[in-house]
């Protein structure tokens, strides 16, 4: 998959255990995956996305922003339990006489943009529910993407799945894609963060009404003991 393996895995399980503790998910990489041909029962998600690669021959790097990233997605609602099978295209060095396909190496913060996106497409795909999403983080682009890309090196196009048909381009410094957080909106119920705004609200007014009552109770002892004192 990448040399990143465990840090997807880990990355995912701890994502869906935010928006489904009670579900058991696994992800595991599969070079034998293809888009648009899928198993019965599953679902697919892809993304282009950015990441760098080094040739094992001669050490040369290069970068990409169109690097395909392919899921295969199913739940079994009778187990609980969901799947996830994942591959990450390859490319080759376009210097060496017989390149190798090398994996791509992913920053922290595209690989969590890039898992993001897939829990949401899993929740609302394979859960059916409602979602929103929040502006968290913006994902980091260290280099500048100018120049065609390298069909003839690259594993996806080579093997008709061609990423320059989604007319990637490379963006100005100044503006940067961004990350979301992800959390489900159950129907019927405000998301969390009004949830808590409806808490603070419901605090302050029995605040607010203790202190009025208390008020009143020593206002009523005040009269009681001016009464109490014109009597005698």
């Amino acid at each position: 998959m990448t040399r990143d393996t465990e840090v997807w895995k880990q990355m995912f399980q701890e994502l869906m255990q935010e928006v489904k503790p009670w579900h058991r998910w696994t992800l595991r990489p599969d070079k034998g995956l293809l888009p648009n041909v899928l198993e019965p029962g599953w679902m697919q998600y892809q993304q282009w996305t950015f990441a760098r690669f080094q040739c094992s021959s001669c050490s040369r790097n290069w970068a990409s922003a169109q690097v395909l990233v392919l899921f295969h997605m199913h739940w079994s609602e009778e187990k609980s339990r969901g799947q996830v099978k994942m591959r990450v295209f390859t490319q080759r060095c376009k210097k060496c006489p017989q390149p190798l396909f090398e994996d791509p190496e992913f920053t922290q913060e595209n690989i969590s943009r890039i898992l993001k996106n897939l829990v949401f497409r899993i929740m609302e795909k394979c859960c059916g529910g409602r979602f929103q999403l929040t502006e968290e983080v913006p994902m980091i682009q260290d280099i500048s993407l100018e120049g065609p890309h390298n069909s003839d090196n690259c594993e996806a196009c080579l093997e008709g799945f061609c990423a320059g048909s989604k007319q990637v381009t490379s963006l100005p410094q100044s503006q940067t894609p961004r990350v979301y957080s992800i959390y489900k909106v159950e129907e019927g119920v405000e998301p969390w963060a009004s949830r808590k705004n409806v808490c603070s609200y419901i605090l302050q007014n029995h605040i607010c009404r203790n202190v009025s009552i208390f008020c009143c109770c020593v206002i009523l002892i005040v009269i009681v003991v001016i009464v109490t004192r014109t009597a005698v």
